[in-house]
């Protein structure tokens, strides 16, 4: 019913809009219900990415007379086109019958001000497959005006640098074999230019009228287009009048007032005088010439002459077909001569065609067409076909020395050849039986100045084609092969459907044993093997295809590391598709390499669709990611219809035992997403990539990601079991976690953390963390009698809390009050004085598993080139009222006191410290009583110690200093009057000076300075140089018999000791260096035992 009463009623409104008188009151009614509905629709609709179309006071869409004041079309930039003042006069009725007729169509101005800003899309081509049609043409087409006041182009669209503003008025008209159209336009701005084309033919006469000119002053826009030299003046006609048996059209271009280019086309009926009233053939002749080098640049001057001639004359008969006697070309260096005979059916019975290029001395020729530089140094064209001899057809096309911007083709050869076979029917018509052709292209000695693309190509490629078809047939390739140095290509199969859109079907195979001759052009470090075959079919015009294809990979690397751990060695990819009018589907995708297995199927349409994936990685550790095992993945996803969202479902499996699905549904343009995220993952996975803190123990989430994909759409807890450790090995704590939850809501993670210390006490952490920005946090630690020890150093205990507020990636506040509890600091047997630094050791040779290993152990230091670490700002103070002691090597004081940290976590500035409050300090029986003392924490938090011990002798103030940080304490002793140290301690242990002691006296004070310094150097060097030795060393054995061990140096390679012990019994030692890696030593003791020894050494 819609079908029929829509066109009945705008037939009936057709028919009485001349007869009809509207009201002011139905006019203004029916325009605002154009501009509510019509107006809308049709910018809704009309309008799209980047194309913003906005109609303004349209009027009388359902009237035979429509009219709008102003149409615009914007991207994102602005407007840049406008039509204004449009009026169509037109007839809806004549549609119905295959008519389209327009009394008159107007526009006030036409702006076309740029052209459009075109977007890069992403949007993918619909899933289905479009068959191809023609389109319907209406029967007849009336115009009867058409006029546009104002056309304005602006300088951006025809890129002449300067606008162009021009009116148009015409007419057409088409219908019944004959037709007539006249254009006019005419510049309006300064410049001086028309054109004027009236033409009409009518059928039943067969009179043609051809009247045509354009004329335009210097600078004119044709010319300009044209890139004429200079631009000049110029003039075109074309004129003739009569039927087309006795036409003649007379053709001229000028430039600057000169003729270029004039000549005829003539048609004339040659009648048989015998048979006057017979269908006669008419008579076909061209003759143009002129000079045409003032119409381009000078350097093509060689290549024209002063005369460049086209001639052609021949026959057309009435009953079909036509003969081409003559045809001529010839300017200064072509020169091509030819003739052809076409029967009634349309194929050739004979055709000749030779030509050649070269320039009168020689020199290479500059050729006058295409976009490119292109020059040659000859060319040769020769094509030959007669049936009256045989079926038999050759071509041949010769270039030698061919140059284009860069590329350069030493020869260059199309040998073609084949038949053209005839069949006559009973009915005694010539039909075409057959054709063959093949084809061979040739190129040598190509030569580009793009390496990549002389990688690719190589300098020889090929091209051979060999084709057949018969009548009724399709199209059958044989063979189709390109060869380079570095690929081949060959497809074989038959192309078919010229009534329908067309279809190939067929064969191809691929072949490129060396990839990395692509490496440059693809800007990849490609290199091995790749051959492919498919088969199948595809259709150009429709897109639809049917394809299955192969492809095998040998040893495969592309230059990404991650990428290439997984093509080493042989790896294969298998397609298997098809797209119709029902959409795509995916028969099988596969994978497969010696790492990784996958697979994908499925279909999909507009309306709906399905795909399952899965893949496998044997060991994620080829990624370089710091894991080690297997990676799985299972996926589904559907649509159900063409509004619904996708419904997904994936498992994953990862090392160490890690779990993760999803569910839920995602919208077709991944803007929303309602999906929920479960599973569990084992926490040394991070072990890999941090010694910080090693973790053991398992880890789950359970979270939703709900609204856009962005943090602030996901919510959810991640949960560690309880029982998890993590071992802090810096701070000699490993901690058992008894509650460990993270929830996340709204970019924040509420962090809710307590564990237990192996040493005693705990740790627990709550507060909130966002995950966006700065990363903003507001958290608390709160310490319960946390034992820290370090049984070389310290043990000690810490209660209290710390505050950290503001962004965690710089600026954040550190606040808070700890409270230590007993405090033991021992001072080691290397911890005060110490023996001397290890000197630098340089590491040659080392692999990668050892530069690891020493990383680890924090023996390599790094440039942090990343710039400095986030700093924090501190105000914690920490109270340790009378717990502090620092015992051992002689060392007894008791500290307490309270100080406050400020600055930042970069420069932290202390307040306060902790004082002596009592001490001392035993050497060999003698009680010094500690004066003063003070600990303090500096930038690294490592403890400052200063301990000061004074006493008195009868000639000396003496005053012993122990300071330095913690880990590295040094003693100093000092006197008034000032003397060396050794003799400092010579003076307060026995009262004299260290050249008046007794050897005994000398061991009892190095006894003493073992005590002090643990053993090393300083003070024990100063008294091995008083007495001249090369080693002075107190031993104690581990029945805690004490012996003293003094060793020179005899020669370069003869060194001798002597040890003594506690009970008077000696031993001489000797060692001779014999060469660098052997060395001889002997011994006597006292009790008459001797022994000799040979020992081989070598550094490693």
């Amino acid at each position: 019913m819609t079908a029929i009463c829509i066109p009945l009623t705008l037939m009936a409104q057709d028919s009485t809009d001349t007869a009809q008188t509207d009201t002011a009151q139905t006019d203004t009614a029916q325009t605002a219900r154009d501009r509510s509905v019509i107006v809308g629709f049709l910018e809704d609709n009309l309008s799209g990415a980047g194309r913003d179309i906005r109609i303004e006071g349209f009027k009388g869409l359902l009237s035979s007379n429509a009219t709008l004041d102003e149409l615009t079309i914007a991207d994102d930039t602005g407007v840049w086109f406008t039509l204004r003042d449009v009026e169509l006069d037109w007839s809806r009725a004549a549609l119905f019958s295959g008519r389209v007729e327009i009394n008159r169509i107007t526009a006030g101005e036409i702006l076309f001000d740029r052209l459009p800003v075109t977007e890069a899309t992403t949007a993918l081509p619909a899933p289905e497959a479009t068959p191809f049609s023609l389109p319907d043409l209406p029967v007849s087409i009336d115009i009867g005006a058409i006029e546009a006041k104002r056309v304005h182009l602006g300088a951006p669209v025809l890129k002449l640098g300067k606008a162009v503003d021009l009116s148009l008025s015409g007419s057409a008209n088409l219908a019944g074999g004959s037709g007539a159209a006249m254009l006019g336009i005419q510049r309006l701005d300064a410049a001086e230019g028309a054109f004027a084309v009236d033409v009409s033919f009518d059928g039943p006469t067969e009179v043609l009228d051809l009247d045509l000119s354009l004329t335009e002053g210097t600078g004119g826009l044709i010319a300009t287009l044209a890139n004429l030299p200079g631009a000049p003046a110029l003039s075109l006609t074309a004129k003739g009048a009569g039927p087309l048996d006795d036409f003649t059209a007379n053709i001229a271009l000028a430039t600057q007032g000169k003729d270029r280019l004039t000549g005829t086309v003539a048609l004339k009926a040659k009648v048989d005088p015998d048979a006057p009233n017979a269908p006669t053939p008419r008579a076909f002749t061209t003759d143009l010439s002129g000079d045409l080098t003032p119409l381009f640049s000078a350097e093509y001057a060689r290549f024209f002459g002063p005369s460049s001639t086209l001639q052609a004359r021949g026959l057309s008969y009435p009953a079909g077909g036509f003969e081409l006697e003559q045809f001529t070309l010839s300017t200064q260096t072509v020169s091509m001569v030819g003739a052809a005979n076409i029967g009634a059916d349309g194929l050739p019975q004979s055709f000749a065609l030779s030509g050649s290029l070269k320039s009168l001395d020689g020199r290479p020729t500059l050729l006058p067409f295409g976009s490119a530089r292109s020059q040659v140094n000859k060319a040769l064209i020769i094509a030959n076909y007669d049936a009256a001899t045989d079926d038999s057809w050759t071509a041949l096309i010769d270039v030698d020395g061919y140059t284009q911007d860069g590329l350069r083709l030493g020869k260059a050869a199309i040998n073609a050849g084949g038949t053209i076979a005839r069949l006559t029917g009973d009915n005694g018509l010539t039909t075409l039986g057959a054709v063959s052709a093949k084809i061979e292209a040739t190129v040598t000695d190509f030569a580009s100045d793009d390496p990549a693309m002389q990688d690719a190509i190589g300098a020889n490629p090929s091209l051979l084609t060999q084709l057949t078809w018969q009548e009724g047939q399709d199209i059958l390739f044989e063979t189709f092969e390109l060869k380079t140095d570095a690929t081949t290509v060959a497809v074989q199969g038959r192309l078919a459907g010229f009534d329908a859109g067309l279809e190939f079907t067929g064969d191809m195979r691929l072949d490129t044993p060396r990839l990395a001759r692509f490496a440059r052009l693809s800007g990849l470090d490609l290199a091995g093997a790749v051959q492919a075959t498919g088969s199948g079919s595809y259709a150009p015009l429709s897109g639809m295809f049917d394809l299955t294809a192969e492809a095998k990979g040998t040893n495969l690397r592309f230059g990404i590391a991650q990428l290439d751990a997984l093509t080493n060695g042989a790896s294969t990819v298998s397609l298997s598709a098809k797209r119709d009018e029902t959409g795509l589907t995916l028969r099988a995708a596969d994978l497969s390499t010696g790492a990784v297995t996958a697979s994908a199927k499925g279909t999909l349409s507009s309306e709906a669709g399905a795909l399952t994936l899965s893949a496998r990685l044997d060991d994620v550790a080829r990624l370089g990611v710091g894991l080690s095992g297997p990676l799985t993945l299972a996926a589904d996803v559907s649509r159900a219809s063409v509004t619904a969202p996708w419904q997904t479902e994936a498992n994953m499996t990862g090392p160490g035992g890690s779990t993760a699905r999803v569910t839920g549904t995602l919208a077709q343009d991944a803007s929303q997403a309602n999906l929920a995220l479960t599973g569990s993952a084992p926490l040394g996975l991070s072990n890999r990539f941090t010694t910080a803190a090693l973790t053991q123990g398992n880890a789950g989430f359970d979270l939703a990601l709900n609204g856009p994909l962005a943090l602030s759409s996901l919510s959810g807890q991640v949960q560690v079991t309880p029982g998890a450790r993590v071992v802090v090995s810096d701070a000699g704590l490993a901690l058992t976690v008894e509650r460990g939850t993270v929830t996340l809501s709204g970019e924040r993670a509420q962090i809710d953390v307590a564990t237990n210390a192996d040493t005693g006490g705990s740790i627990s952490a709550s507060g909130q963390i966002g995950l966006t920005g700065a990363v903003p946090a507001d958290m608390t630690m709160i310490f319960n009698g946390l034992t820290l020890v370090d049984p070389a150093l310290y043990s000690t205990s810490l209660n209290g809390s710390l505050a950290i507020t503001g962004p965690l990636s710089g600026g954040a506040a550190i606040a808070g009050n700890l409270t230590l509890g007993r405090t033991d600091i021992t001072v080691s047997a290397s911890g005060l004085g110490g023996s001397g630094d290890i000197p630098e050791i340089t590491h040659t040779g080392q692999t990668n598993a050892v530069q690891t290993t020493r990383k680890r152990a924090g023996l390599v230091s790094t440039d942090a080139n990343g710039g400095p670490s986030a700093s924090y700002g501190l105000n914690v103070t920490i109270a340790a009222p009378n717990q502090i002691f620092i015992r051992g090597r002689g060392l007894d004081a008791e500290l307490g006191g309270q100080l406050r940290l400020r600055g930042t976590t970069q420069d932290v500035i202390p307040v306060g410290q902790f004082s002596l409050i009592r001490g001392r300090l035993s050497l060999l029986g003698k009680r010094i009583v500690m004066k003063e003392g003070t600990l303090t924490l500096q930038g690294e938090l490592d403890p400052v110690v200063r301990l000061v011990a004074e006493t008195q002798t009868p000639d000396l103030n003496v005053q012993l200093v122990t300071e330095g940080p913690l880990s590295a304490l040094a003693l100093t002793l000092s006197s008034s009057p000032t003397l060396p140290q050794e003799e400092i301690l010579s003076q307060l242990l026995f009262g004299r000076g260290l050249s008046q002691i007794s050897a005994l006296q000398a061991a009892q004070m190095a006894s003493a300075v073992a005590t002090l310094t643990g053993g090393g150097g300083g003070l024990v060097g100063s008294i091995r140089n008083s007495f001249g030795l090369d080693d002075l060393d107190l031993q104690t054995s581990e029945e805690g018999g004490s012996s003293l061990k003094l060793g020179k140096y005899i020669s370069d390679k003869i060194y001798t000791d002597v040890t003594i012990d506690s009970d008077g019994k000696s031993v001489i030692n000797l060692n001779l260096d014999a060469t660098d890696k052997v060395t001889v030593k002997g011994s006597v003791a006292s009790t008459g035992d001797t022994g000799i020894g040979v020992y081989f050494e070598k550094d490693y």
